[in-house]
């Protein structure tokens, strides 16, 4: 094989529900992990393989993600992936609020997009790389608060796979998840 050959992707048409963990296939120009396939529900949990190529600010005084201005700011990727696939391909899913010192125990948001929970970020490390594509030095933001009291501080990832606390207001990388519908067609990325 020539070595134009081997750095060559290739892609093909499949079911999302085919693909097992870690794959990564392509939607509405967004190459995406499969981090979770939920059988009985017929849904995907995935992310989005590199940032989103702009950094944001989670918000700019507030680490609480129903009102932050980063979550109004990612509805755009949800047009995107269903304006694209022409059906609704998005599942709405329970997003579990709690900050990192327990605070906000109960609380939970319904989205289509959002980001990983600290929790999700352990659960699913083994697929997470910093991407390459952006150099720097910049974190990627999770979902998880540092707590109620302390309204300015989130968690976020640096390059080297370190989750530390940040001011919410930071510029960030974007790592958008969703769930998708698994019987939806989309583009296997063999690399």
């Amino acid at each position: 094989m020539m070595k134009s050959e081997e750095n060559d992707c290739t892609s093909e048409k499949v079911e999302l529900q085919t693909l097992n963990t870690g794959d990564t296939f392509k939607v509405a120009g967004y190459e995406w992990i499969v981090l979770n396939q939920f059988k009985v529900l017929k849904t995907c949990f995935c992310i989005m393989k590199d940032f989103l190529g702009d950094t944001k600010p989670f918000d700019t005084y507030c680490n609480r993600w129903e009102p932050s201005r980063l979550r109004h700011d990612l509805k755009y990727i949800e047009c995107e992936i269903e304006d694209n696939c022409h059906h609704d391909v998005l599942q709405y899913m329970e997003r579990n609020l709690m900050a990192l010192d327990g605070t906000m125990a109960n609380e939970i948001s319904i989205d289509k997009v959002s980001l990983l929970t600290l929790d999700e970020y352990r659960l699913y490390r083994e697929y997470l790389e910093y991407p390459t594509k952006f150099p720097g030095h910049i974190e990627w933001v999770l979902l998880t608060a540092v707590s109620e009291e302390n309204r300015s501080a989130i968690c976020a990832v640096d390059t080297c796979g370190v989750v530390k606390q940040c001011y919410c207001a930071e510029s960030f990388n974007i790592r958008p998840v969703c769930t998708f519908r698994s019987d939806v067609l989309v583009e296997r990325v063999h690399s």
